[in-house]
């Protein structure tokens, strides 16, 4: 597999993602906090986590969870303080465990002070430090952004600054304002207040949001028009990703990274609408740029992202093997194994039943599908006990995704009066809304799940009284009990598990999952369950055959047969 003759450390790491409002609340003010992480650090040593990435914690207005950076030298006081984020570091490395920050250098908040010099005027040493474009102007004289682009998050890419009588992009929301990568000062800025100042501090790399979208056609041309209702177009990916600058501009990062801090740092990268060749140029040894990156494929499979939620759909299992051997098979790189992260929804209620009594099945699963992947394994926060979605009773009043938020928004302009597409709309941010992944980890049975004694700030998910971390650690059985099992023998069988070729054996299998995982002469099989009925194995010789032996059965009855039951996953090891 890509990538196996280097050794570097965090190839065979264990990283849990951290959501720090929703992790732990230590004050009891109903957002989560350090100190809060700090006291659960027992929980991810004991899980098998030697890695953890720390979303945003830097000081922020909160548009966007962290995302809209105001300082990137300070934290954010909800958070905690300086003193309590070099406490986290020197408690983590107490334990073997590494911290990873998220990086968000493509844009920042509208109130950092860089932001603030360079709307004030055309002429001043901050002014070209975002990109800034003159209005257009219709045949009637009325002002018009420089383009149809709509932001991801709805409305125009464009704000207009009555000071420069000029318009920001934003690809995001209007309170983040892009940065100007073709400017040397500002990536000069970027990287000594946004990366080297962490680095000094001890932690031990970055995952880098959006990476690939640093770069913007400078001549900005409309969008097609695909929404022929629409005044804003979603933007196209050759006007914004992937630019040639970019692996410019990640050299020279890398560069002055292993200059200042050597050559074990490591840099993840955010890589969306991006094919195999492309991640190569991002990834490969010779590239000189990233260490791994996401794909999100395994997540929009079938799906033509257009910002329009209610026209989202499940992805069959024919299309997630499809995103699993693009990811999978690319050579002479490395790559990441993930089902879950902070933007999507609960991976139990993707692929899996999302409630019900074969839910825990569902998640136990999914832990033997996600451990027996190749590349560095990412955990998100809840993942560990089969958090799901949020409820379908939730309301519009029990969300807080400023994203969601706008389009139900929009949603009820387009729609006056038409209850029906309200509800749609609402019905498909519960099922895809980011709300999902958000919701505090359920720690106990106890009021608020255990994350603080206050109301905190968005709902506990009310089935934390039977799915807690409480319950789950005294339960043999339990889907904590089984993903620490599984990590174990991740780590046991780490050359065909963690470094293995992939190959799938019933691609076009659309109720189980089939593939082979070999390295040299050692080869483990991996058979999967995505049904609520039983399966008949797609190789059942295998499930007898003298030279197989059962290593893991998500069912744990110890039955080897060629039907599996329903939910079941099962690790095979040839001897």
């Amino acid at each position: 597999m890509k990538g196996k003759s280097a050794q570097k450390w965090w190839k065979d790491a264990v990283v849990y993602q951290i959501w720090p409002a929703s992790f732990c609340d230590s004050n009891d003010d109903g957002v989560g906090d350090l100190l809060g992480i700090i006291q659960k650090l027992d929980h991810l040593r004991d899980l098998g986590v030697d890695l953890i990435w720390l979303s945003p914690i830097y000081d922020s207005p909160q548009h966007d969870m962290g995302y809209d950076v105001r300082n990137y030298e300070d934290v954010w006081a909800k958070y905690g303080t300086m003193e309590d984020m070099d406490r986290l570091i020197s408690e983590a490395k107490s334990r073997g465990i590494r911290i990873v920050m998220d990086l968000v250098i493509n844009h920042t908040s509208n109130e950092h002070k860089w932001f603030l010099e360079s709307r004030e005027s055309k002429t001043n040493p901050y002014s070209d430090w975002y990109i800034w474009r003159d209005p257009k102007y219709d045949a009637d004289g009325t002002r018009r952004p420089p383009s149809n682009w709509r932001a991801a998050f709805g409305g125009s890419a464009w704000e207009y600054v009555a000071e420069r009588d000029q318009y920001y992009l934003h690809l995001c929301l209007p309170q983040q304002p892009d940065l100007n990568w073709l400017n040397p000062a500002t990536r000069k800025a970027i990287f000594s207040s946004a990366v080297d100042f962490w680095l000094r501090k001890g932690i031990d790399g970055f995952r880098i949001d959006v990476v690939n979208f640093y770069w913007k056609d400078p001549t900005f041309p409309d969008a097609a028009v695909i929404l022929p209702d629409e005044e804003f177009q979603p933007m196209e990916g050759k006007h914004i990703i992937n630019g040639p600058p970019v692996h410019d501009w990640l050299k020279e990062l890398r560069s002055k990274i292993t200059e200042n801090h050597g050559d074990e740092i490591v840099l993840i990268g955010e890589l969306p609408g991006t094919d195999p060749a492309e991640i190569l140029r991002y990834t490969s040894p010779e590239a000189g740029q990233l260490d791994m990156i996401f794909d999100f494929d395994i997540f929009m499979a079938g799906n033509d992202w257009s910002g329009l939620l209610h026209t989202l759909k499940l992805p069959s299992l024919r299309l997630v093997k499809d995103s699993l051997i693009k990811t999978q098979t690319v050579k002479d790189a490395w790559t990441t194994a993930f089902l879950e992260n902070h933007d999507n929804s609960r991976s139990v209620s993707r692929f899996g039943p999302g409630d019900g009594p074969q839910c825990e099945a569902a998640a136990k699963m999914l832990a033997v599908f996600v451990c027996t992947l190749s590349g560095t394994l990412f955990i998100y926060q809840g993942q560990e006990i089969g958090m799901t979605n949020i409820p379908n009773h939730w309301t519009r009043k029990d969300l807080r995704d400023a994203a969601v938020l706008r389009y139900l928004d929009k949603v009820d302009r387009d729609h006056p009066g038409d209850e029906g597409m309200g509800e749609k709309a609402l019905a498909a941010a519960r099922k895809f809304g980011r709300d999902n992944a958000r919701t505090p980890v359920q720690w106990t049975n106890e009021k608020h799940a255990g994350f603080s004694r206050a109301d905190p700030w968005i709902r506990v998910n009310e089935n934390y009284r039977a799915i807690n971390v409480a319950d789950q650690v005294r339960r043999t059985d339990s889907v904590l009990s089984f993903w620490k099992r599984m990590i174990a023998i991740r780590r046991q069988f780490s050359k065909p598990l963690v470094y293995g070729d992939f190959e799938v054996l019933d691609k076009d299998n659309a109720e189980t999952m089939c593939y082979l995982k070999s390295y040299g002469q050692e080869n483990m099989l991996v058979t999967l369950n995505f049904s609520g009925e039983k399966a008949k194995m797609c190789l059942p010789s295998l499930a007898k055959g003298d030279s197989w032996k059962l290593v893991a059965s998500s069912i744990g009855n110890g039955v080897v047969s060629d039907t599996l039951q329903p939910w079941e996953g099962r690790l095979y090891a040839r001897h």
